[in-house]
């Protein structure tokens, strides 16, 4: 499979709308699946996009602060902030906070339907988005916590599927924040940044239809190794346990997926 790599997310994001293929597969803990086409996922990073817009008012060089657990909306919402515009910061859910002049911090609630801490230490000039867990939500399933907080699953279905913002992000503007580091990655280095990821090559993946992403935490890597596969014209087959787990359940997972490894 010889596929033209696209030079940035929106233009990613662009030809996935033409595709019924699978595009996104997404295995939670508990064995949940979700399968979203190309067009799907189109449609679910247009709705982030306008959702940001329209409800929070976000622009390009915003930063959305995103705890770092592993959810197939929680890739929506990076895909749909970078469409447009504005950049991606993922830090742990637990231990650590939004920074100020942040616009929005969007946390994903607990197995329990508890919402994060991340949600209680959100800087004054930005807007808590609460993300639900259940693969098929349609809306937050407890009581909002205290503030002005957004029901992503709840408010995200209602807004338009096509995004018809600026065309390109800001090419040197900020995208992503890798941990451990002061700076962003701009978006101009997004697509390039995951072509050269070691092992991210078409090549090496041979025929396969789809390719595992595995991992229990949302980190930079990541991100970047889920648009180098969607890039290369496959399906991203993100479980969410780590690749190193004792637990060899996924093996007839990615067999019936007919997917290799990153």
């Amino acid at each position: 499979m010889n596929t033209p790599t696209p030079h940035s997310v929106p233009r990613l994001v662009d030809k996935l709308r033409s595709s019924s293929r699978p595009a996104l597969i997404w295995y939670g803990l508990d064995g949940e699946r979700v399968e979203l086409s190309g067009r799907v996922l189109d449609n679910w990073v247009a709705k982030t996009a306008n959702l940001w817009v329209d409800e929070l008012d976000l622009e390009a060089g915003d930063v959305v602060t995103l705890g770092d657990e592993l959810h197939w909306r929680s890739l929506a919402v990076v895909l749909g902030t970078w469409t447009m515009g504005a950049a991606v910061r993922a830090v742990d859910a637990l231990e650590d906070a939004a920074e100020p002049g942040d616009r929005a911090v969007v946390g994903l609630v607990d197995a329990q339907g508890a919402t994060p801490p991340l949600l209680d230490r959100v800087p004054s000039g930005a807007r808590a988005v609460v993300l639900d867990r259940p693969a098929l939500s349609l809306g937050y399933r407890g009581e909002l916590p205290g503030g002005d907080v957004l029901d992503y699953c709840a408010e995200v279905r209602s807004h338009a599927d096509v995004y018809d913002g600026v065309e390109e992000p800001a090419p040197g503007g900020a995208a992503l924040r890798a941990a451990g580091t002061d700076g962003f990655l701009p978006h101009d280095r997004l697509m390039a940044a995951a072509g050269e990821l070691p092992a991210g090559r078409e090549d090496a993946w041979g025929a396969a239809s789809a390719v595992h992403v595995p991992g229990r935490r949302m980190d930079a890597e990541l991100l970047l190794r889920v648009l180098a596969v969607l890039a290369g014209g496959r399906a991203v087959v993100v479980t969410d346990r780590p690749a190193d787990a004792a637990d060899d359940s996924w093996s007839s997972v990615l067999a019936a997926e007919n997917a290799v490894g990153f």
